[in-house]
């Protein structure tokens, strides 16, 4: 099991996301996190219908009314609490989620127990 330091709680506001580039054991990993109803979640930034980087501009990834995930290339939506795409020509598939630990009530940790397919 790895962990790596990804921010603070109060660098993420509620329905704002922030992406990340982690150097882990098997090479680059590129992630985002989002907080919706002040729970924090992480993806990989893979779209599962092309397999490019979701967003549009450095850390903005939701559509423009603040509730669901977006592609940038095909406005496929996936709902936050999940990422289950609900729109799209994925629609049915799920961004990979990514499992996260919450220290010291401050501290958002990034934690990997499994390969993940970079």
């Amino acid at each position: 099991m790895s962990n790596y330091f990804l921010c603070h709680n109060k660098d993420i506001a509620e329905l704002q996301t922030r992406e990340f580039s982690v150097e882990t054991d098997q090479g680059q990993l590129e992630l985002f996190i989002v907080r919706q109803d002040n729970n924090v979640h992480a993806y990989q930034n893979h779209c599962p219908h092309l397999g490019i980087p979701l967003n549009w501009q450095p850390d903005k990834f939701l559509c423009l009314e603040g509730i669901h995930i977006q592609c940038s290339t095909h406005g496929a939506l996936f709902k936050v609490e999940n990422g289950y795409c609900i729109v799209g020509p994925c629609a049915g598939k799920s961004l990979t989620a990514l499992k996260l630990e919450h220290r010291n009530d401050d501290e958002i940790w990034l934690e990997l127990t499994n390969p993940i397919n970079i």
